[in-house]
């Protein structure tokens, strides 16, 4: 006849065995929120990244108008003699 500790440890097993089991199965629905919503962020990740391109795109061109600009001031300054503060 097996030990008391040996029958607590198998009815142990016994309730424990259904509840991981249980733990283990995962909810459908869940998982397709969870990957919907995966999706829905990588979409604003890429939305941000255009934007951010867009954004740096524009700065990169007032920055050439600027410089532009500079040398236009520069030039007109020099014709008219006119010191220019740097």
């Amino acid at each position: 006849m097996p030990s008391s500790a040996v029958r607590c440890r198998a009815r142990l097993a016994l309730v424990l065995l259904p509840l991981v089991a249980a733990a283990c199965i995962q909810n459908p629905a869940a998982e397709a929120r969870q990957q919907e919503l995966n999706i829905q962020l990588g979409d604003a990740v890429n939305e941000l990244r255009q934007a951010h391109s867009d954004q740096q795109a524009a700065i990169d061109s007032l920055r050439m108008i600027v410089a532009k600009q500079d040398t236009t001031l520069q030039r007109m300054a020099a014709v008219t003699g006119v010191p220019i503060a740097k």
